[in-house]
């Protein structure tokens, strides 16, 4: 078991109210509290070691049932937004390949802590060409082709690699995505960084992996559901007394309201723990969290 840090980041259209779910203190907009990540950009801490996620994954890739040269290919947040978010899109896999020589691309859920004031997040679109998605973006008019979807406290949105999307104004949410930590942005709402220099847009990548058809999934995520798709499952459980971990993967469990102990040692909402394969937890105070497991579905496509 390995009890993380939360590493807090700014973001211009972030929120103080993710401070309550941060272990460490970052005073204004933050956008991200990354629970448990292992790249290279975003390195989660260890409690009580002087060592990170990244540094014991590389070390010992077996113990979390990776291959050598393996990262851990799963990225938890809590995600916060008191503005829009830029209307996005993620890589696919073939497009992560062939571009930044990553075995995988980006494929995320959300499951919304509060919903946002609209009622609504971006999801999809509905040009029926690309000629004719790339004339909207060229005249400006990208509410005419973008679609949305209704969402509710508790409800859980999947976006597949590949889809247009953006959270919006008011949305808190817990983030399981793929670790292939790439945005492309198609508009920003002409937003400029702290600096004054107005955001970079990717409109040639966005457009290049973009899949028109595609749009995301979404679904009521009461106690005990899991959402089961291609990249990962992520459950949302009460855990008490003993758990263990039945996969072949490490699995994050973040705990999502109030303060928990295990083995004797707090952990509070929005901290994260990486529990190896076939290792069991004692669980001192019973808490609410989501368990996401990976699944290593990129071996069988590079075979």
């Amino acid at each position: 078991m390995f009890i993380l840090k939360s590493i807090p980041k700014k973001r211009i259209w972030g929120t103080p109210r993710l401070q309550a779910y941060s272990t460490e203190s970052c005073e204004g907009k933050i956008g991200s509290v990354y629970s448990a990540s292992a790249t290279e950009e975003i390195d989660s801490p260890i409690v009580s070691k002087q060592q990170t996620l990244r540094e014991v994954v590389q070390k010992n890739p077996q113990s979390f049932g990776l291959l050598e040269g393996e990262e851990y290919p799963l990225i938890i947040s809590m995600t916060g937004a008191d503005e829009d978010l830029s209307i996005q899109v993620h890589p696919t896999d073939d497009y992560a390949e062939k571009t930044v020589n990553k075995p995988y691309g980006k494929s995320e859920a959300w499951f919304f802590l509060t919903p946002p004031k609209s009622g609504s997040i971006i999801a999809g679109q509905t040009a029926a060409s690309k000629q004719t998605f790339m004339t909207a973006i060229q005249e400006n008019k990208y509410e005419t082709i973008l679609g949305k979807t209704t969402v509710t406290k508790e409800s859980v949105v999947y976006i597949p690699s590949g889809t247009i999307h953006a959270l919006t104004k008011g949305a808190l949410v817990y983030e399981i995505q793929q670790s292939t930590d790439i945005t492309y942005r198609f508009y920003d709402y002409d937003r400029s960084d702290d600096s004054g220099i107005k955001r970079e847009l990717h409109t040639k990548q966005a457009t290049e992996t973009l899949e028109l058809q595609q749009t995301v999934l979404k679904a009521n995520f009461d106690l005990g559901q899991t959402l089961d798709v291609k990249e990962f499952t992520v459950r949302r459980a009460l855990l008490a007394k003993n758990y263990r971990n039945q996969k072949s993967l490490a699995q994050v469990i973040t705990v999502l309201t109030g303060t928990t102990k295990i083995a004797e040692q707090e952990i509070k909402q929005g901290q994260s723990i990486i529990v190896l394969p076939d290792e069991q937890l004692v669980i001192d105070t019973p808490f609410e969290c989501m368990i996401a497991t990976p699944k290593a579905y990129w071996r069988e496509t590079s075979v």
